[in-house]
């Protein structure tokens, strides 16, 4: 009954926005640099118009992704309606309507795919450096299964950088200095390199102290990119792209909550912190807590190609591309130690043949994808260490291989009315080899270790001398169709109204723990109604979307038991089935030539039909939870949160601003900014505890921009979250402090990675 309630409200709303753009039927097309600029995207691997690509797609244009300071995944979080990314620890965690993934590990794959000049990565934390030089940003809500297939349940995030120019000499230098020491520089140059090829070169530094008080969530990174494009034709074009990128410092932190007293970005290092681990009645003394000790470091060298050669029927793409990184760590963001030491080797090749005419787009492709994972040197892959516990992974080696064909194709039945059509098959394998150890105390009776257990004097943390060894092996295989099903509608010169059905499929996979092993793919099947509208000249712009969402075999990855008594570790569920439906609005509103209102609002309205979990009771004790917990059977009870609102889904979020722009005598020009962020209270972890939920928000921003005549040179200054307010976008409460800790909160001692607080500087740009 939801489902067709949502539909006549879709209908109303198509229907409203149907005659409010006949009223402006009667207006030709306006000149675009008149009003609103267009942005191009090719999400449809093609080039389009935003405003007629028909699916649900914000793109953010690059003076846009500057005002925002977009430096790191996290911060796609304040310019994309729906979209949330927290850290965990160097891994990113991204969620587009409620739909993720709780990344922590070597195994963690998103459920939103990160797309870099159109190449898939694999894992987040290899695009932290890569926000640079950007050209725009394209995030596309809902499943992605027909033209990107790989790990796109939840959608997509495009980052397209600035490609070279033929015939054409330009540079630019940017500086930027701000508080918490803030230094950054970036600069590139694009050169032509006779008539038919160009080079552009272009590269960044960021310093900057920790956000927190204990010096976390710093920023010391260094990144540069060079393309080489060779067109000697109107008919080929081939780009090739070579990368660079390193991040270091101590990584991304956390703060308890409840907060302690005083200042709100007090970090999980402080002394009272550590006085409540070491309160816990009789281990408190045993217990890991936060130190000052963490680092990251990421090192990651790309190249890739990108070739175009118009063959008159068709158009053939090649895209192949290799990734080398690596990721050393050491967090405590769950609130105890995790050390990381991975090597990550990805090979990509995607082949596509399509054309554009009159009454028929098409196009088809091929896609394959190898990856591969292994200790970094001889160094273990991971060392967990609880205190109460510690595991570690000595020796790993994992792949992925992934093929795939598909096909989709635009047919216009008339002048206004087009019919889309996709589909995609996909062949996915996984493998893994490797030891995974835990550690865990003697009898305190006899000195002795429990059965399957030895006694090792060379154990990871003292006084853990029991440990248990784990083989990893076995080889998992997923095969999956996905489609796409379309139909749009030229309501007015510049109104069109579309609808779709599509599909997307998540892999499953292994975690590091005894038979039994491994999940289910998960999938996503969503239904959307949308119209897009420029009207009055071209000054208004008004998109509206409304969505419905069917998620099944959901995948939740959080600390539970095992087959072997005593032997817990992260491990990932498929949970269950789950629903979400709403709408988006997005308005832009050119009032007059110096006067621009945005409004991007989202409601999202989501549900756990199905979702339960095990809870290792014998080992950590009842469960702090919210939700409906069964008896205890052979150590572990179930939880049963259906029915709970999705993590990181709030109900509302949007982004507000308005824009003034002061011409002078001169030719100069002075912009003043004010916007923000709302977003309605959300969980933040699947304990759907108090204190691991965010209550609602609103950060404002303020910028103030000189641009000298031509455009030559700009100077900004900016302040952001100006009330300084602490905002959650994580949580892990501690499976270790119990209601009987004299010194803890009585929901339990959470962990949460919190947004910057209030943050001002001054950035100039000057270009050649």
């Amino acid at each position: 009954m939801k489902f067709f309630a949502l539909l006549s409200s879709i209908s109303a709303i198509a229907c409203s926005a149907h005659a409010f753009a006949q009223t402006d039927s009667g207006e030709q097309p306006a000149d675009a640099s008149a009003g609103i600029p267009e942005i191009v995207v090719t999400a449809s691997r093609r080039a389009e118009n935003v405003q007629r690509s028909a699916l649900s797609i914000q793109a953010i244009g690059g003076a846009e992704l500057a005002k925002a300071r977009l430096s790191r995944p996290e911060d796609i979080s304040s310019v994309a309606v729906g979209v949330s990314v927290a850290t965990g620890g160097s891994y990113p965690q991204t969620y587009i309507r409620g739909v993720g993934n709780y990344a922590a590990n070597t195994y963690a794959e998103g459920a939103v795919a990160y797309n870099l000049d159109g190449v898939y990565i694999s894992r987040g934390w290899g695009v932290r450096g890569s926000m640079f030089d950007l050209e725009r940003l394209e995030v596309l809500k809902g499943p992605q299964g027909t033209l990107y297939g790989r790990n796109a349940s939840g959608g997509a995030i495009n980052l397209i950088t600035v490609k070279p120019k033929l015939n054409e000499r330009s540079a630019f230098v940017e500086m930027e200095a701000g508080n918490y020491d803030l230094l950054r520089s970036a600069a590139g140059i694009n050169l032509p390199l006779g008539d038919t090829i160009a080079l552009r070169a272009s590269g960044q530094i960021t310093t900057r102290d920790g956000y927190l008080s204990d010096g976390y969530d710093d920023d010391r990174s260094e990144a540069a990119r060079l393309h080489l494009l060779f067109e000697p034709s109107a008919d080929f074009s081939l780009l090739v792209t070579g990368a660079y990128q390193h991040i270091g410092g101590m990584g991304g932190g956390a703060v308890v909550n409840p907060q302690l007293p005083g200042s709100k970005f007090r970090g999980a290092s402080d002394p009272a912190v550590r006085a409540i681990v070491a309160a816990e009645p009789f281990i408190g003394g045993l217990l890991t807590a936060p130190e000052k000790d963490g680092f990251v470091d990421i090192s990651v060298y790309s190249l890739s190609a990108e070739a175009n050669w118009d063959l008159g029927p068709a158009t053939l793409t090649l895209l192949p591309a290799y990734r080398w990184s690596k990721l050393r760590d050491r967090t405590y963001i769950p609130g105890f130690q995790v050390n990381d030491q991975e090597r990550d080797r990805q090979a990509s090749f995607e082949a596509r043949l399509g054309n554009d005419s009159e009454r028929l787009k098409w196009v088809l492709g091929f896609y394959y994808f190898d990856e591969k994972q292994d200790n970094l040197g001889s160094n273990p892959l991971q060392i967990v260490r609880q205190g109460v516990n510690a595991q570690i992974i000595p020796t790993f080696n994992a792949g992925i291989r992934s093929y795939a064909g598909f096909g989709q194709a635009t047919f216009s039945l008339t002048d206004t009315v087009r019919l889309t059509g996709g589909l995609r098959y996909t062949y996915e394998r996984k493998s893994q080899n490797g030891l995974t150890s835990s550690y865990t105390f003697p009898d305190a009776t006899t000195g002795g270790c429990a059965p399957s257990f030895q006694f090792d004097f060379n154990t990871v943390q003292v006084p853990l001398f029991c440990r248990i060894d784990i083989p990893l092996n076995g080889r998992l295989a997923y095969k999956s169709w996905t489609y796409k099903a379309g139909v749009e509608f030229d309501v007015a010169p510049q109104s069109l109204a579309y609808a779709n059905v599509s599909t997307g499929f998540k892999s499953g996979g292994f975690f590091a723990a005894p038979s039994p092993n491994t999940f289910r793919p998960e999938k996503l099947t969503s239904f959307d109604v949308g119209i897009k509208n420029r009207l009055f000249g071209n000054k208004v712009q008004l998109n509206i979307e409304a969505f419905y969402w069917r998620y099944r075999d959901h995948q939740e990855a959080h600390l539970g038991p095992t087959s072997v008594p005593g032997f817990f570790t992260f491990i990932t569920e498929n949970a269950g089935r789950a629903h979400s439906y709403g709408a988006d609005v997005d308005l832009t509103w050119l009032a007059t030539p110096a006067d621009r209102v945005t409004l991007k609002a989202q409601y999202n309205k989501s549900a756990y039909d199905s979702f339960t979990y095990s809870h290792p009771t014998a080992i950590f004790g009842p469960p702090a939870t919210g939700c409906a917990t069964g008896p205890v059977t052979n150590g572990s009870q179930t939880i049963d949160c259906s029915g709970f609102q999705l993590v990181r889904a709030p109900e509302w979020t949007g982004t507000a601003s308005y824009a003034h722009t002061f011409d002078l005598a001169n030719g100069a020009t002075v912009e003043a900014s004010i916007g923000g962020q709302f977003t309605s209270s959300s969980w933040l972890s699947i304990d759907f505890l108090a204190n691991a939920r965010q209550d609602s928000y609103f950060l404002g921003n303020l910028d103030l921009t000189y641009a000298a005549p031509g455009g030559k040179w700009t100077v900004t200054g900016y302040v952001h979250n100006v009330t300084n307010e602490a905002v959650l976008t994580q949580a892990f409460r501690s499976p270790f402090i119990s209601p009987a800790n004299p010194l803890a909160d009585p929901g339990g001692l959470v962990f949460a990675s919190v947004r910057p607080p209030r943050t001002y500087g001054v950035r100039a740009r000057f270009n050649f």
